[in-house]
């Protein structure tokens, strides 16, 4: 078994009011990415997501005013993006008598906890007839339509190629794309 000190770390970002409108409008992690120089592989945990309910955008958040991204590059990386407008501060420490900043970091059972946590929203949310992407599991990246829901599991109608499924998924391992006005 690895050591659990060989997991990554998350640093801690405190967002601006510029940064919630653009986790709102979506901008948010295509931001932090150009900002960092990093490229789509790169783990970031934003603590919400939106879907679409008729013609409203829902948005669900696990924790307001934060944002998560993984250790690995220099800390002047990271503090840098404290001249951005969206960005309040990068949590940090000044420990000892010379006051050198130490970034603040959070371990990855912990931002793992969040997303597990922010699964179980998007999972309490999840109607019949809602259009959904599965997450985790034999089917994942297929979209579907909620069909039932049966305590903790949903019924999704899934279109492959040359058939169509039924199958019984785990409601946290959905992600509404667009929900079924009601």
């Amino acid at each position: 078994m690895a050591d659990h000190r060989d997991a990554p770390t998350w640093i801690i970002l405190e967002l601006s009011p510029q940064g919630e409108s653009r986790l709102e409008d979506g901008t948010l992690e295509r931001s932090i990415r150009n900002d960092l120089g990093v490229d789509k592989d790169f783990p970031i945990f934003i603590p919400a997501t939106s879907y679409t309910k008729g013609n409203k955008t829902i948005t669900l958040r696990l924790m307001e005013g934060y944002v998560f991204v993984a250790s690995g590059l220099p800390e002047t990386s990271y503090f840098a993006l404290e001249q951005k407008v969206y960005i309040a501060q990068v949590m940090s420490s000044n420990p000892g008598p010379y006051r050198i900043r130490v970034l603040s970091t959070v371990s990855d059972a912990h931002v793992s906890d969040l997303k597990r946590q922010l699964q179980q929203m998007i999972a309490s949310d999840i109607s019949v007839m809602d259009k959904v992407l599965v997450t985790e599991g034999s089917y994942r990246t297929l979209e579907g339509v909620v069909l039932g829901l049966h305590g903790d599991k949903a019924f999704v109608k899934i279109n492959l190629r040359s058939m169509e499924i039924i199958a019984t998924i785990p409601r946290m391992f959905l992600e509404v794309l667009e929900s079924e006005p009601t």
